[in-house]
């Protein structure tokens, strides 16, 4: 049984990761229909996982049906947002701060200007484009990008695509090239009735390095394979304009392994909430002989009597909530059949808690889902903010080794997207003048660094920074500011040095009487 359902799970998730190949030739509408069907069916119900754990919604810990077997106990449901940490944290490393582009410098050293290159990234805004490219990275283990030129602005625009309903498909080839990309967008309309955002028909596009189609309004089903789709709108294109980026070989994302690690420790944290609520509605048991007002009135009742005896037992619970809610009990003791003086308590019951043991196992937990996902627990006491730069590095080092291969995964990505614009630019023949393999890519680790203390440490070893450089370190002031306050500092300084010039005349003057009086001596 373990092992069908080790490879039940096995066979699910290589279907959910499975990239899709076939000749471009083959790529009729009915074999393009069977990979949207199976992207359907198959992948976009991972990727919706995946989101939605970003999202907080933790699948396992929501599942209609109740954890709890008793109606009666409390059913609270922790989730916890574990997988928007860790996603946030890779992408704010390695993407936190700008991507420098820049173009590979002439001969003489120099590198040239590119206005194009620059207008492009401006209109564009890169550096928010690149960060939720990459945060689709680190979520869905893959992003889309497409790249076209806008006929009124005439610019290349780049635009992110929904990784949910985007895919690619590549050659048959040793090594694969991308062939054709297919998005299907939902339309949505609102049901007449209910009042329901209905997504019940798709709109499918596909590019090549050719040609883009776009679909009519369509049913994803078992008729696409029969039928295919027709076609609504044609355009040639220079070429294929959609750029898939891997988060690694496997198209994972960076929360994926360590999800039945959050589950585990969503329900953990569940059941400490169900233990401390069902505590203070504990079930109160009383032993001995209570207040006697209903002593007896069963007795006279016919056994037959079904209607008498369940207002009996309701008068008795009733007896029991007012007790319960005036948080009074009226006891009495009385005597037994031998003659001895019976005894009464109260007390609830609830389940033993092992404290220890239950902190211990979910602070495993907590400590498994950093170390796996290769996140820094930065409110680990451990992680000391006073620890050395080496040190600091060690405590880093899984989420460095991993940004190393993300970036370089990204990196090929936006490698193709200014590929694709230069291709753009030279169908037009427009004013690029760049190779698109010259262009260069610098990442930089955002991480926390005492600046202050740097440049106090290269002071002390002789270096020199100008002034305009260490005011940008002065705390709580801008550029403006600053501008008045140094205005004000020459001024200060400037009169400061006439002072002195006017001193130091006086002096010279009062000098040179005193010659010539010691003169006419």
């Amino acid at each position: 049984m373990t092992e069908d359902y080790q490879t039940k799970n096995y066979n699910d998730l290589k279907q959910s990761l499975m990239v899709y190949q076939e000749d471009l030739s083959n790529l009729t509408s009915q074999r393009i229909g069977e990979f949207l069907l199976h992207h359907y069916n198959n992948q976009r119900q991972r990727l919706i996982k995946l989101d939605s754990y970003y999202k907080g919604v933790n699948t396992e810990i929501s599942r209609e049906k109740s954890r709890r077997l008793d109606d009666g106990g409390a059913d609270v449901r922790l989730s916890h947002p574990f997988a928007q940490e860790i996603a946030d944290f890779h992408t704010s490393f390695s993407v936190g701060n700008p991507i420098n582009i820049s173009v590979d410098s002439d001969d003489n050293g120099q590198e040239d200007e590119h206005p194009l290159l620059d207008k492009i990234n401006d209109v564009n805004d890169v550096d928010a484009l690149f960060y939720d490219l990459f945060a689709d990275m680190s979520k869905f283990g893959r992003a889309y990008a497409n790249v076209f030129r806008d006929p009124n602005e005439k610019i290349e625009r780049i635009v992110r695509l929904n990784p949910i309903n985007t895919f690619m498909i590549y050659s048959k080839d040793i090594d694969p090239k991308p062939v054709m990309a297919v998005r299907y967008t939902p339309q949505q309309q609102v049901d007449t009735v209910s009042g329901d955002l209905l997504n019940s028909m798709y709109i499918v596009e596909t590019w090549t390095d050719g040609e883009y189609r776009q679909s009519q309004p369509i049913e994803i089903g078992a008729s696409i394979l029969e039928n295919g789709w027709a076609v609504d709108d044609t355009q040639d294109i220079v070429s294929l304009p959609v750029v898939e980026f891997w988060n690694n070989s496997q198209r994972m994302g960076d929360y994926e392994g360590v999800i039945s690690l959050i589950d585990a420790y969503d329900a953990s944290q569940s059941d400490t909430a169900n233990y401390m609520q069902d505590s203070n509605d504990a079930m109160l048991v009383i032993q001995g002989d209570i207040n006697d007002l209903l002593d007896g009135i069963e007795l006279a009742a016919n056994p037959e009597d079904k209607e008498y005896l369940e207002k009996v037992v309701a008068a008795k619970k009733d007896m029991i909530k007012q007790i319960r809610e005036s948080r009074t009990l009226f006891l009495k003791s009385g005597i037994s059949g031998t003659g001895a003086q019976t005894n009464v308590s109260a007390s609830y019951i609830h389940k033993e808690y092992d404290a220890a043991g239950v902190e211990a196992y979910k602070n495993r937990l907590f400590k498994n889902i950093h170390t796996f996902s290769r996140t820094p627990d930065v409110s680990d006491e451990n992680f000391a903010s006073n620890a050395s730069g080496v040190a600091m590095q060690y405590k880093q080092l899984g989420v460095i080794q991993l940004a190393k291969t993300k970036r370089r995964m990204f990196e090929k990505g936006l490698s193709a997207i200014y590929g694709i614009i230069q291709d753009l630019e030279l169908a037009v023949s427009g004013a690029w003048n760049i190779n698109s393999d010259d262009i260069k890519f610098m990442f930089t680790d955002n991480t926390p660094t005492d600046d202050v203390n740097t440049i106090q440490l290269l002071n002390q070893a002789g270096a020199s920074f100008p002034q305009a450089y260490l005011d940008k370190y002065a705390p709580g002031i801008d550029a403006q500011q600053l501008g008045n306050l140094r205005e004000q500092q020459d001024q200060a300084m400037a009169d400061m040095q006439e002072e002195m010039t006017h001193i130091k005349l006086r002096q010279q003057a009062v000098d040179s009487d005193d010659e010539e009086v010691t003169g006419d001596e």
